[in-house]
């Protein structure tokens, strides 16, 4: 493994968020709430596979993704993969020949989806997006009745489910995020009426699922909580989760430089004395933040230390004057603990003026994931593979 820069992703504290969250659920006014866990963009940056390997044996439900490719990613996993943005017509072979569960909200496309199905002999389900405020995806909610309608009578697709997206769950008293799960009960309710029954309603997301418990009807789609992390600081903390993922990188290089040297492209940093600088092997090739530059911070020897001058593309530099004995192949932490201080996502994100939710899925690929498991390391993702350890 190249030990330049890399994430560890903890599947014990994994584990226990999970267990977490089916607690809360248990507790519910809902006798049974199923769990589609999201792992669209590599799992939120901690690894599609290897997290979905974990779901499946915490016996979740159903894995969420965003596009074909991540679907066929997942395909050996063995749970049922919905992929919960439309999807084009030219997937449509692929979708019915790996039972893949497609979102539909655009009748061509159904038309084309239930004549492959019938070309292949099978049924397929599909979940039917609601839009009952975000504008963004999905059937318009006085069309959505109709809709579905339609879709029953296509004989070899099977409407699983209906769902729909609330737009501002993270805020606690929103009144909109009320009104959109009102909206989407009438739909449910007028689909009763007509003596239809869908199998799973859902609306819940990670914020919805923290602070809206009116929301979950028969499913929820819980996501960056499954990684520790919640949505905003707003939202509500009722279910304790802890951060599983951490991101470490190493001193390549020390210098001794006086006053008035300028720091990196730009110079945008000028030395204010006589210091003592370190070079770390991480930039925004990484993942790591450009617009950290002279503002971020990171824990070396259980101390923080500032970045100075501009983020590079594979170098940062950091300011270590006042922390001794600094050495060269120094560990050095971007995200988590170190003695008595902690960086976490949220104040990365802060300081990068982006969500926590990015800072997280940019963590690019040459970054090598190390899974801790049952209390020690038990495999390394990389670039050059997956490789199980001891």
């Amino acid at each position: 493994m190249d030990e330049r820069t890399w994430a560890v992703v903890d599947l014990d504290k994994f584990r226990k968020n999970i267990k977490a969250l089916k607690q809360v659920l248990q507790l519910s006014d809902h006798q049974t709430v199923r769990i589609l866990a999201v792992v669209k963009a590599d799992a939120y940056g901690h690894g599609a596979v290897e997290i979905s390997r974990v779901l499946k044996e915490e016996a979740i439900d159903m894995l969420g993704v965003a596009s074909i490719d991540e679907a066929l990613e997942l395909k050996e996993i063995g749970l049922p993969v919905v992929i919960l943005s439309p999807t084009g017509v030219n997937n449509i072979k692929t979708i019915v020949r790996e039972d893949f569960i497609p979102t539909v909200t655009y009748y061509p496309f159904a038309v084309e989806l239930n004549k492959e199905a019938k070309r292949m002999g099978k049924r397929v389900k599909v979940h039917i997006e609601v839009d009952t405020g975000m504008e963004r995806t999905g059937v318009p909610m006085a069309k959505g009745v109709e809709f579905v309608i339609s879709l029953l009578e296509l004989k070899n697709l099977v409407v699983d489910s209906v769902f729909t997206h609330l737009t501002e769950p993270d805020i606690p008293d929103s009144d909109f995020t009320e009104i959109q799960i009102d909206r989407f009960k009438e739909v449910v309710k007028e689909l009763e009426s007509k003596n239809i029954h869908i199998p799973l309603v859902h609306t819940a997301s990670t914020a919805a699922i923290l602070n809206f418990p009116g929301s979950y009807f028969d499913m929820v789609r819980p996501g960056i909580l499954l990684y520790g992390v919640y949505t905003s600081p707003e939202c509500q903390k009722s279910i304790k989760v802890e951060p599983i993922l951490s991101l470490y990188t190493k001193v390549c290089q020390l210098n001794s430089l006086p006053k008035g040297v300028g720091i990196s492209y730009g110079r945008t940093y000028k030395t204010k004395k006589n210091q003592k600088i370190a070079t770390l092997w991480v930039g925004y090739g990484d993942g790591y933040p450009r617009s950290l530059s002279n503002k971020g911070q990171v824990l070396i020897k259980g101390k923080l230390a500032p970045i100075i001058g501009v983020v590079c593309m594979d170098l940062t530099i950091i300011d270590v004057t006042h922390i001794p004995d600094v050495q060269m192949g120094e560990r050095v932490t971007l995200i988590g603990r170190d003695g008595e201080l902690e960086i976490t996502v949220d104040m990365v994100a802060e300081l990068a003026g982006t969500l926590n939710y990015e800072i997280a899925t940019r963590i690019c690929s040459r970054v090598p994931r190390v899974y801790i498991d049952n209390g020690k390391p038990s495999s390394v993702r990389s670039l050059i593979g997956n490789k199980k350890i001891g």
